[in-house]
């Protein structure tokens, strides 16, 4: 069976479309279409084969090109033709379509800045550009880019960082600490960043019983319980404090 074949097949299963059903929508008279599915046509005509990768909704080019695997049916258009998308790639498009039009602009906004070339060192350190998210104060700017020395591990490995405003990490950290985070899921003796239904939160998950808590270091912090109905959702893990960081001044 050749690729293209077996591309055909694959999408007739993931469209849930028959012969037939690819016949009456692409005019494809059926016995043409059967011979093209079965591979008895080895080099069919570009009009056939144009009318039936618009009913399957692919590119011409996800056919022919036997560099492209099979599994790869999700697209997006650009003058290369077919552009490769890994599943984190997909699920951060996803992401991106769910978001009202504002967050959106944000979220491409970042996207720029995070491509632009940055300052490469502080004085003999190498340095990271990344996002720093404000926590525990409406007052300052909620998203700003700010530049870390890469001097340690966490600050090398760092996916973003979060400014502490409050003194809910006291006395693990205090007020005005740069926090480096990971997106990963902390361990059971680390803090994350977690997003509580609409709240960010610098917390410990506690688990026990069927009870979940977000737990903060500071007594003067209740622990909050997590409901069924909640939206309980972890941002990453928290590795340790940045040092000698400074805000990119963005013209």
């Amino acid at each position: 069976m050749s690729l293209m074949v077996e591309k055909l097949a694959y999408l007739k299963k993931l469209r849930h479309l028959t012969s037939e059903d690819i016949s009456r929508l692409s005019g494809v008279p059926l016995g043409t279409l059967n011979k093209i599915l079965s591979g008895q046509t080895k080099n069919p005509a570009v009009g056939p084969m144009d009318r039936i990768t618009r009913v399957l909704r692919v590119p011409i080019r996800y056919l022919l090109d036997d560099e492209l695997p099979p599994e790869c049916w999700v697209t997006a258009n650009s003058q290369d033709g077919v552009i490769l998308l890994s599943p984190e790639e997909v699920r951060l498009l996803l992401e991106l379509r769910r978001m009202e039009p504002r967050r959106r602009r944000t979220a491409g906004i970042m996207l720029s800045l995070m491509s632009a070339a940055c300052v490469k060192s502080i004085g003999t350190v190498a340095v990271k550009r990344t996002f720093c998210y404000t926590i525990g104060s409406s007052a300052a700017l909620p998203l700003r880019s700010i530049l870390i020395p890469e001097v340690d591990a966490a600050s090398r490995e760092a996916d973003f960082a979060v400014l502490l405003n409050d003194a809910s990490m006291e006395p693990v950290y205090s007020p005005g600490s740069v926090l480096l985070c990971n997106q990963r899921p902390p361990d059971a003796q680390e803090y994350g960043v977690y997003l509580l239904n609409q709240q960010v939160l610098l917390r410990r998950l506690y688990r026990r019983r069927g009870v979940t808590r977000l737990l903060a270091p500071s007594l003067a912090f209740p622990d909050l319980q997590v409901k069924q109905e909640d939206h309980l959702e972890c941002l990453g893990a928290i590795t340790g404090q940045a040092r000698g960081c400074r805000w990119e001044q963005i013209s």
